[in-house]
């Protein structure tokens, strides 16, 4: 999908503020009332902000429900770019929705659910026999839940990893078929992996850590207490991973590293760094071994999960859980349609068929037993049980995150690039999200 367009608070009262943009929305079919096709089916309408060849397969998706349903008929609208993330917002703001809609982050479900836009879906899930918890990674199923409810449902997931470059690991006298299993040992490989040129330029460097937000669940800490509902951006273990981030900073000098990296493509080139030799470690997803595939395909490589430190602190397996979710719009005419649709949408067969042409995990475990495509390419074998597992972590429910997750990427670029003091920068973290909260709180009446 798109890149995210962060909706904040300010942002949702400001489109509360649009109802000459929902009522053109109204117009153009939203916000409709129940619709028929003219062979008598019930229609629905599904909002997707995936565009390309992942538009493609959802609508190879559609055209197959479409075939496979006597009752329903789905007709399917991307909404992709920034352009078409501002139409969601006004959207849902004048109640002139589509019956579905995918184009809502994850991180951005909790301001949607508490502001009661969105229908829940647990008496529709209990009614199909479905069970969020037994159906679904236990890190999708917690982000899919706001205050108990369920709000939403996904069919993609990811797996953060690191890959390396095994030809370098021989040729600086690691072990290949070791790869680092702790902070220290990522450490040792990255320092051990780069070269300067005779003037101080980099000739190739060992890994460029980034991420205070996923590191942190990584060294022990977290951001959000779920149970007292109150934020913890001073947690000990963010803390430790962004004093940990900052040492790469003053080892390697990021503004070198990143001019450096400008030389190169991007990672969907055959130029990209790591596809040339020039990155050692490289901090990615499983996507990386399509595109390794397809510019690099005589590379050795291999990968391993994000380390912890030796310490004993920390979380083994860590990794985020988030992307599009689908949900079902308060606004929606004809509730039983859309649902008809959600549910054969992110039930295992299409769960698994979307996962494999897009290159991503499923969310769903048995999605992953339908292809066996998830239990025989060896990458799959190892990402699936780690987005399985109990360490992945999607966005906490707090109506506060989307502002909250980009001042988490503020401070890190403020300690990385500027030097700041990590516990102060994430002191001061803490009191500006504890007002905000306590603001949105206001705004909800709560």
């Amino acid at each position: 999908m798109s890149s995210n367009p962060l909706v904040t608070r300010r942002d949702l009262l400001r489109a509360a503020l649009l109802p000459a943009g929902a009522a053109a929305l109204a117009a153009s079919g939203c916000g409709r009332g129940l619709q028929r096709t003219a062979d008598g089916r019930r229609e629905v309408v599904y909002w997707t902000g995936w565009s390309g060849a992942e538009l493609a397969e959802q609508e190879k998706l559609v055209a197959q429900f479409n075939r496979e349903n006597p009752r329903v008929r789905c007709r399917i609208l991307t909404q992709f770019g920034q352009s078409g993330y501002q139409k969601v917002r006004i959207a849902f703001a004048g109640g002139a929705t589509p019956d579905v809609m995918s184009t809502v982050w994850a991180e951005e479900l909790a301001g949607y659910a508490l502001r009661g836009v969105l229908t829940p879906l647990d008496d529709y899930l209990k009614r199909s026999g479905r069970d969020l918890d037994a159906e679904f990674t236990p890190g999708v199923a917690r982000m899919l839940r706001v205050g108990g409810q369920t709000y939403g449902l996904a069919v993609t997931t990811n797996t953060a990893f690191i890959a390396y470059n095994r030809s370098i690991f021989r040729e600086v006298g690691l072990d290949p078929d070791r790869p680092p299993t702790t902070t220290e040992e990522l450490d040792r490989a990255a320092k051990l992996c780069t070269e300067y040129e005779a003037n101080g330029s980099f000739r190739r460097y060992g890994f460029r850590p980034g991420s205070l937000q996923l590191w942190a669940y990584v060294f022990g800490g977290q951001w959000y207490d779920v149970a007292s509902g109150t934020v913890t951006a001073a947690h000990p273990g963010n803390l430790a991973a962004l004093t940990w981030l900052q040492s790469y900073a003053r080892e390697y000098d990021l503004r070198r590293m990143q001019a450096f990296q400008t030389t190169f493509g991007s990672d969907q080139t055959p130029s990209g760094p790591f596809f040339v030799g020039k990155i050692a470690m490289w901090q990615t997803g499983e996507w990386a071994q399509e595109f390794i595939r397809r510019y690099a395909p005589n590379l050795d490589w291999g990968w391993f999960a994000l380390p912890p430190p030796a310490d004993g602190t920390g979380r083994t397996n860590v990794t985020p859980a988030g992307g599009s979710v689908f949900v079902i719009p308060k606004a929606c005419p004809d509730k039983e349609a859309a649902w008809e649709f959600l549910n054969w949408l992110t039930s295992p067969g299409p769960v698994a068929q979307f996962c494999k042409g897009v290159h991503n995990v499923p969310p769903l475990i048995a999605a992953a037993e339908v292809d066996p495509y998830f239990h025989t390419d060896p990458l799959y074998r190892f990402c699936v049980p780690i987005a399985q597992g109990e360490n992945a972590f999607g966005p906490p429910p707090t109506p506060v995150w989307p502002t909250y997750s980009r001042e988490i990427g503020r401070v890190e670029e403020k300690v990385m690039l500027g030097g700041a003091d990590p516990k102060q920068a994430l002191e001061e973290l803490q009191r500006r999200m504890e007002k905000e909260q306590r603001l949105v709180g206001e705004d909800l009446g709560r």
